[in-house]
């Protein structure tokens, strides 16, 4: 199928109960379906956002509140067919946004794949701060270590 002429139809709303199995289909297709896992013992759908075209889970990203003014991203995934057309930059913006509506500062997240590490870089402004090793088998199998990444949400914000 298609999408590209579509993506203007793309809807990003808070996740619901009901879109597990189809946040759970998106996930796989990154391998960031194992949940609860040592890697994300749970994943939050109060604090998750999906992109949906024509109805159907296209895209999910979610997050966590640390403190009061820090937040971690958990996961970012889109389905393959819709990836290239901007539908996970409008999800990691929706949840940028969310964050600094509720007076997050910061915003961590980590990462494995260097092409997204090189995205979350040029798109919003976040600078690597480390790495960690993997607990579980999680995102790309041939990669073993998150690079952890922070974002000065009040920065971005007032980017232009």
């Amino acid at each position: 199928m298609d999408f590209s002429d579509s993506m203007n139809a793309v809807a990003i709303q808070p996740a619901a109960p009901g879109d597990w199995p189809e946040i759970l289909a998106v996930l796989q297709t990154a391998n960031m379906h194992h949940i609860p896992s040592p890697e994300v013992p749970e994943l939050d759908l109060a604090c998750t956002f999906v992109a949906r075209l024509e109805g159907r889970v296209v895209g999910v990203a979610g997050y966590k509140v640390l403190s009061a003014s820090l937040a971690k991203t958990t996961l970012l995934a889109v389905l393959p067919e819709v990836r290239r057309h901007g539908v996970g930059r409008r999800l990691q913006e929706r949840r940028m946004d969310a964050l600094c509506e509720l007076g997050i500062r910061t915003l961590s997240t980590n990462s494995d794949r260097p092409e997204t590490i090189a995205w979350y870089e040029k798109h919003f402004g976040y600078v690597r701060v480390g790495s960690l090793p993997k607990l579980h088998p999680f995102g790309h199998e041939g990669i073993a270590e998150w690079t952890t990444l922070e974002t000065d949400l009040t920065r971005w914000r007032k980017a232009p």
